[in-house]
């Protein structure tokens, strides 16, 4: 089976007197999974999401297996559980450096030349559920990637990025960046998606399918998902640039610690895989992947193949029309090209995985 479907965001900014007055964006194509593998086995669709989804795509297998068994009233080991955790919080991981290092570090090809072996020492750490006879051991890979992200100024004990470091000088261009163009974060109160919304967000599947996950809100709340809204309520939720990507760095860190360890230091990975029974053959799963909340339901007819399945990512939130992308942004400045870099780093500071194209429109003041 060949599917062509559009992965990119096109974000249109409407701009009148140097401010940002309205944001529309052009969503990517969701494949419709339901209705091309239903009637087929679950297997089907659990072996094709690899290809389907380059993003998280252990976060998305993660999820259907775990719906699939909840439809099926299997129950699942601890050991299995941990081991899928572990192979999420490495997914995690890799894809918050590699977002890291082909967004705010293209640049310094110092840095990029400096993390060569970190991103081996990453993509071995991945392959770390299926392990084979040769190649380092999970010492020497774990202990790569720890000098690897000291190098760039990530500390394995601490969230401060030391000074000196690739990181160290990317955040004090990003804040002279932010000064000298005049950027202001304008107020957020779209709130934050969170373990607790779980059963609505599997309701809204259930009774309004694709028509919900293509635009999902919760009583005309449209929340935020991914690195930031997890620091919540530890952390403000009106931030710009600079801080979403410390809090990005911050949490490199966290699961740097947790992958040596094995566990979280807080209560944060109890909502990392959240299993739902729903009753007549029907289950559900949430994820909290690299860029935020990752849903998926499934049900089962008689026979035990596909009758309806269901899937809301992300970036569906965050780039929503009336989402926490758009409400950050509209009534900003843009005067120039250091607010056009600002805007175009607040966009990449919600996603640091989806592809967005970003273009302006000059209007008449209203």
């Amino acid at each position: 089976m060949t599917l062509s479907f559009r992965n990119r965001i096109d974000v249109v900014l409407s701009v009148a007197d140097q401010r940002i007055t309205g944001v529309n964006i052009q969503p990517r194509t969701r494949p419709p999974l339901g209705r091309l593998f239903a009637g087929k086995p679950a297997e089907a669709l659990l072996a094709a999401l690899p290809r389907l989804f380059s993003l998280c795509a252990t976060a998305h297998q993660v999820a259907l297996l775990s719906a699939i068994e909840a439809a099926r009233g299997q129950p699942v080991a601890p050991l299995t559980r941990h081991r899928r955790i572990r192979a999420v919080v490495a997914e995690r991981f890799a894809e918050l450096l590699r977002g890291l290092l082909l967004g705010p570090l293209a640049r310094d090809r110092g840095a990029l030349q400096q993390a060569h072996g970190l991103l081996q020492a990453v993509t071995s750490l991945q392959g770390d559920a299926k392990p084979v006879s040769s190649g380092p051991s999970r010492a020497d890979v774990l202990s790569q990637i720890k000098m690897g992200l000291g190098q760039l100024g990530v500390s394995s004990a601490s969230e401060i990025v030391a000074p000196g470091t690739p990181l160290a000088k990317l955040m004090t261009a990003a804040r002279m960046a932010a000064e000298d163009g005049g950027w202001r974060h304008m107020p957020a109160v779209h709130g934050v998606l969170s373990a607790a919304d779980d059963r609505a967000v599997v309701a809204g599947l259930m009774d309004q399918g694709s028509a919900f996950a293509e635009t999902p809100e919760l009583d005309g709340r449209v929340p935020e998902t991914g690195v930031w809204a997890r620091r919540a309520p530890a952390a403000p939720l009106q931030a710009g640039s600079v801080e979403r990507l410390l809090a990005r760095i911050a949490e490199m860190a966290a699961l740097a610690r947790w992958i040596e360890t094995g566990e979280a230091e807080d209560d944060s990975d109890e909502g990392l895989v959240t299993v739902y029974a729903l009753g007549h053959r029907c289950g559900a799963a949430a994820v909290e992947c690299t860029r935020g909340r990752l849903h998926h339901v499934i049900e089962l007819d008689a026979q035990g193949v596909i009758a309806r399945f269901e899937y809301l990512a992300p970036t569906e939130w965050n780039f929503h029309p009336r989402g926490p992308v758009v409400s950050s942004l509209t009534g900003a400045r843009l005067r120039g090209a250091a607010d056009r870099d600002a805007v175009d780093a607040m966009i990449g500071a919600f996603d640091p995985c989806v592809g967005y194209h970003l273009t302006t429109r000059e209007t008449a003041h209203a």
